[in-house]
């Protein structure tokens, strides 16, 4: 079970990594790269791990897998939603939604093989499992060319350090909240090298954006990975569904991650009345 908390600040999140097939491959294969990286490219979008956490002895909660015995420490780019929260309500703008404006999207390539989606048409999977597997952004990503430039750029270095580690099924956790709020926002408190992870202005002036990639602990060479996608593999012999996020080559889906955010990004405000 995976649990979440927040600091007071609201500037980090705790969360923990219970299964140790992903903690290990943290631990032990990425972190020394990642944190290679980071120094290299200080305006990555990986979102910035500060701590890892872990209990060097055995606990009966770790053996009941009742309380999980390894955490990281993260940013939060939710950071100073809680000010608008209990400031943009008593603005003059006369919207009143505060934070609950704030929009959170887990973005990942919706064409792979999700079982409860695409077995039976979905009829064996109750509605509220099913809309939790994929989010899908209703709208485009409308930004000018130098911020859509700056995000591919970002995201093509990042996630070749994820494929060269093995990686799979990460996402772009993307946050938007009105423009017309941004002023009761308090500061995200980082050394933020990259607007991306302050707020970057929709060209339409409707949307503040923020992103960062979010949940790169599934690696392909770890046991509970390598059997899942045996039992895929296996499971296609007949059924040909093609394969899950999480069994993919890290290369194939690197491309498809990529090539979704770009399918995202406009800069062209009138996109969409051009379409209609």
């Amino acid at each position: 079970m995976q649990t979440f908390f927040t600091t007071p600040n609201s500037a980090y999140l705790i969360k923990s990594i219970p299964r140790s097939f992903e903690h290990t491959f943290f631990s032990q294969d990425l972190l020394p790269l990642y944190n290679k990286h980071m120094h290299a490219h200080p305006s990555s979008l990986l979102v910035r791990i500060t701590d890892f956490l872990y209990t060097p002895h055995t606990t009966l909660g770790g053996l009941t897998g009742l309380a999980p015995t390894t955490h990281i420490i993260m940013e939060n780019i939710l950071y100073g939603k809680e000010s608008d929260d209990t400031t943009s309500s008593f603005n003059n703008s006369g919207s009143g939604d505060g934070g609950k404006a704030w929009e959170t999207y887990d973005l990942k390539p919706a064409s792979y093989f999700y079982p409860e989606r695409d077995i039976a048409n979905g009829a064996l999977a109750p509605e509220s499992i099913k809309e939790r597997l994929v989010d899908i952004l209703p709208d485009k990503i409308r930004i000018n060319k130098h911020d859509r430039d700056e995000l591919l750029d970002h995201l093509t270095q990042d996630t070749k350090l994820l494929q060269d580690s093995n990686a799979v099924d990460y996402s772009l956790f993307l946050v938007r909240y009105p423009a017309s709020h941004h002023s009761y926002v308090k500061p995200v408190r980082s050394k933020a090298t990259t607007a991306w992870r302050t707020g970057v202005r929709s060209v339409d002036g409707k949307w503040i954006y923020r992103a960062v990639i979010l949940d790169f602990f599934w690696a392909k060479h770890k046991g509970q990975p390598m059997f899942m996608t045996g039992l895929i593999s296996g499971f296609n012999v007949f059924a040909g569904k093609g394969h899950m996020s999480i069994t993919t080559d890290a290369g194939e889906y690197r491309g498809r991650f990529l090539r979704m955010v770009e399918g995202y990004l406009s800069v062209n405000p009138f996109e969409d009345e051009e379409e209609g």
